[in-house]
């Protein structure tokens, strides 16, 4: 149970296993982005305008793609035509895009790492929360055949939840998620993203977060996070006082080498063998040179 000092960060309903260190001080809720923190879709809008672009037999500088990082949908459309001077109107760029992508995720794969620590921290009674962009029904589609993942999540927030007002980089989503996640506060919760939008949401949430940027993200962009990764295989709970992998993964098996004891024992049965067979081989000898002797001896009476 919670120790008796712990005052802000509470366990979620219905546990009654929950370690002191997720106690006092730490973090015992997390909240994350489904798009960018769960599902490893960061790499999907830049696979959909490189293809649109190149169905115009025109291609997209580095530079443009890596601007597109933080714009909503339309913004990056009208750039994208803009810059490389495409022979179609924004709008219809935008649903062309919109539909690419559609495609894209429409089976997404899991963020390396996700599935290991959202399943240690379930074990730990830490609660969890998700939000997403999409729609409840886009939601259903894309967890399908991954349900019992999902189910570690008490809380979904979905972008036509009745009470979200505004999307990021407005706070309300998270303000939302740690409404609904009980007893979740900023002094206790995490946030998990990986959207420049995403983590100036948290941060005026007053939340500390973890951004999962891409490696040629400028630095600007994740200045308000308060720690920067590629994947969550690179994360370390222990970093934010939180419980450590080993409370709830066995100890990985030790692989047995012979010791230098059990080397020295092997070398001195050897010598010791050695020294048997000789000295077996030297009391045949005696047997021999004695039988010959008394050979010799009945000859001469």
């Amino acid at each position: 149970m919670c120790s008796a000092c712990c005052k802000s960060c509470k366990a979620p309903p219905g546990c009654s296993r929950c370690p002191p260190m997720c106690c006092s001080p730490g973090i015992s809720y997390c909240i994350f982005d489904l798009e960018s923190a769960v599902f490893d879709t960061r790499h999907v809008y830049k696979r959909a305008v490189i293809e649109l672009a190149s169905s115009y037999n025109r291609s997209v500088p580095e530079a443009v793609l890596i601007q597109c990082g933080p714009m909503e949908t339309a913004e990056m459309a009208e750039m994208i035509c803009r810059k490389c001077d495409l022979p179609v109107s924004w709008e219809s760029f935008r649903f062309q895009l919109n539909e690419r992508t559609s495609d894209l995720i429409a089976n997404p794969t899991l963020m390396p790492g996700v599935e290991r620590l959202v399943t240690h921290l379930g074990k730990c009674c830490m609660g969890l929360g998700l939000v997403t962009s999409c729609s409840e029904s886009m939601y259903c589609t894309k967890i399908r055949d991954k349900e019992d993942f999902f189910d570690s999540f008490s809380s979904v927030i979905c972008s036509d939840d009745a009470d979200l007002k505004a999307s990021k980089p407005e706070p309300d989503v998270y303000l939302i998620a740690m409404r609904r996640l009980g007893d979740a506060g900023p002094d206790c919760t995490l946030v998990f993203d990986g959207t420049p939008k995403g983590v100036q949401a948290a941060t005026d949430a007053r939340l500390p977060v973890v951004m999962l940027a891409e490696k040629d993200l400028p630095c600007c962009w994740s200045e308000l996070a308060t720690l920067r990764l590629e994947t969550l295989e690179q994360f370390d709970p222990e970093e934010f006082n939180m419980p450590p992998y080993s409370c709830t993964e066995p100890p990985p098996r030790k692989s047995k080498s012979p010791s230098q004891r059990g080397s020295q024992k092997s070398a001195g049965s050897q010598r010791s063998s050695t020294v048997t067979k000789k000295a077996a081989a030297d009391a045949e000898a005696d047997e021999g040179e004695e039988e010959e002797g008394e050979g010799e001896g009945q000859e001469v009476a």
